[in-house]
C-alpha cells in the first residue's frame, strides 16, 4: 500500500472525491463508480496497516495522549474509526437492503472508552477487521440496491452518497492523524 499512508498510491485527497457527488446515468458508468468508491473503502485497511510500522516508532505518549483536552488520541482516532463500521455504518447499509425510504440515524458516538489502554496492534487488527467485513457487506450488495433512496440527516440519499461520505469521513481523520503524528515525530527529535 505504497511507501506510507499519507504517500499511498490508493489515497484519494478529498477534493478529488468531488467527481463522486454527480449521479452518473449510464449503467457502465455507475457500475465503474461503485467499483471505485469500493476499492477507497477498502483503502482503511491497506492505511491501518501501513501506520502500524509508523505509530509503533513513537513514543507512548504521541499516541495515547490527545493534544487537546477535546482532541481524541491517535488511539481513540482508531477506536472510533472500527466503533463506525461496526455500529453505525452497518446499521445504515442494512437499512438499504430491500427497504425505501428509511430514516437512517446519525449515532454520536461516545470517546472510545479504554482505547489508550488497548495494544495499538489490537486497534489496528480491529480497524483492519471491521472494515473488512463492512467491505464485504457492500460488496454482496447488488448494484440495483446501490440506487434506493433513503434520508440521513434531512437529506435524500443513496448507498453511493453513504460510500461517499464512509470514504470522506475517513480521509479527514487520517489526515488529522497524520499531521499530529507528524508533529509527533518532529518534536520527538
Amino acid at each position: 500500500s505504497g511507501t506510507g499512508w499519507i504517500t499511498s498510491s490508493n489515497w484519494t485527497p478529498d477534493h478529488m472525491l468531488d467527481q463522486y457527488l454527480d449521479v452518473p446515468r449510464k449503467p457502465e458508468t455507475r457500475a465503474a463508480r461503485r467499483e471505485a468508491l469500493i476499492d477507497q473503502l477498502g483503502w482503511l485497511s491497506a492505511e491501518a496497516e501501513a501506520l502500524e510500522p509508523m505509530l509503533a516508532s513513537l513514543p507512548d505518549w504521541a499516541v495515547d495522549q490527545a493534544p487537546l483536552p477535546n482532541d481524541k488520541t491517535a488511539k481513540e482516532t482508531l477506536a472510533e474509526l472500527a466503533l463506525l463500521d461496526r455500529e453505525v455504518y452497518t446499521e445504515w447499509i442494512a437499512s438499504f437492503v430491500g427497504q425505501d425510504g428509511a430514516q437512517l440515524q446519525v449515532t454520536a458516538l461516545s470517546r472510545a472508552e479504554g482505547a489508550n489502554e488497548r495494544n495499538l496492534d489490537e486497534l489496528l487488527s480491529d480497524v483492519r477487521q471491521a472494515r473488512s467485513a463492512l467491505v464485504s457487506m457492500i460488496e454482496a450488495i447488488p448494484e440495483t440496491e446501490w440506487e434506493r433512496r433513503a434520508t440521513l440527516e434531512d437529506a435524500e440519499v443513496d448507498l453511493f452518497d453513504i460510500a461517499l461520505r464512509i470514504v470522506r469521513h475517513d480521509a479527514d481523520r487520517l489526515r488529522d492523524l497524520a499531521y499530529r503524528l507528524h508533529e509527533a515525530k518532529l518534536s520527538d527529535g
